[in-house]
């Protein structure tokens, strides 16, 4: 059921907290309607977000619109849309989950360019997902059960669960893409693609844009808007990301110096690797290595963790 919700009366605002942690930026709620306190305003945030009802039913509102949800019942909120309570105040328990689809592709989980469609408004997936989607549903229920739980390997195996979902969705085509030639579109892909093979195995190494254009079969100029469109940044901007998550895997996992850690990662002058490293993780990287990873989350940070600042004027 949806209907038109006027939103002037209330103002949206944009949310900036931290979400989860810096190597797992996963934030979970569970949120009941009868608590005196509880009241959820109109609001956006950067992130993704995943509505479970647990019981009772919910109205929420989504951008213009206004979604009944039952019992079973899922709602995905894409990054950067307005949402919050709808005019309809029933009795119901919730969970939800707000995470950072950066995620997904971070560690190079993703063996194709959906997740990066999704990111990139190429896709569009439905925001109503009803129980009757039994198979995605119980992927759902496992997921919510694990992050709760908490065990050991919850982050990989909840990134796992989360694959599965957009998988499903993507089995089921519950969405509906931006309209463009097939055939353009697997030409686009694979000519990034390309590219992205080309980071991942020789992030180590200097690598120009004329390489990577090269690459790509493309001229410089047309390979970086290409590249922008499809990923959402830069060439640059990706490289650096890309070798800056590297240089967090041996931070945690080694103890070579801070400065073999930089050569290792692509990185030949040091100063502008802790220059880089600060614009990405809002730390230094000896901070980054000597955090308690038990008191992580209590950490408040300013930027977020998923992927390369939105305005980086590295190019």
């Amino acid at each position: 059921m949806t209907k038109v919700l006027d939103v002037e009366k209330q103002k949206p605002f944009k949310e900036t907290l931290q979400r989860g942690t810096i190597v797992f930026p996963v934030q979970y709620s569970l949120c009941s309607t009868v608590n005196p306190y509880y009241d959820l305003p109109l609001h956006w945030h950067e992130e993704f977000e995943l509505i479970h009802v647990i019981s009772g039913s919910y109205t929420v509102f989504i951008n213009d619109h206004e979604l009944t949800l039952q019992k079973g019942d899922l709602c995905l909120i894409p990054g950067k849309v307005v949402h919050g309570d709808g005019h309809e105040k029933s009795i119901c328990l919730f969970e939800s989950v707000v995470f950072d689809m950066d995620l997904l592709r971070q560690h190079s989980y993703s063996p194709d360019n959906f997740i990066s469609d999704i990111i990139n408004k190429n896709v569009f997936l439905n925001d109503y997902i009803p129980s009757s989607h039994e198979q995605i549903c119980n992927v759902i229920n496992d997921f919510f059960g694990i992050l709760k739980l908490k065990c050991e390997g919850y982050d990989l195996i909840c990134s796992g669960y989360l694959l599965m979902f957009f998988g499903l969705l993507k089995k089921e085509r519950l969405y509906y893409e931006k309209k463009e030639s097939a055939v353009h579109k697997q030409v686009r892909n694979d000519q990034i693609e390309a590219v992205l093979n080309l980071i991942r195995k020789n992030f180590e190494q200097e690598l120009t844009l004329e390489l990577m254009s090269e690459t790509a079969g493309l001229s410089p100029k047309y390979f970086c808007r290409l590249f922008k469109e499809v990923t959402g940044h830069t060439p640059i901007e990706y490289l650096n990301w890309y070798r800056i998550n590297r240089a967090c895997s041996l931070l945690r996992e080694t103890k070579d110096k801070l400065q073999d850690v930089a050569y290792n990662c692509g990185f030949n002058d040091f100063s502008y690797f802790i220059k880089i490293f600060r614009r990405y993780k809002n730390m230094t990287p000896f901070k980054y290595r000597t955090l308690d990873p038990t008191k992580i989350e209590e950490i408040e940070l300013g930027k977020g963790f998923g992927g390369p600042p939105k305005n980086s004027l590295e190019a």
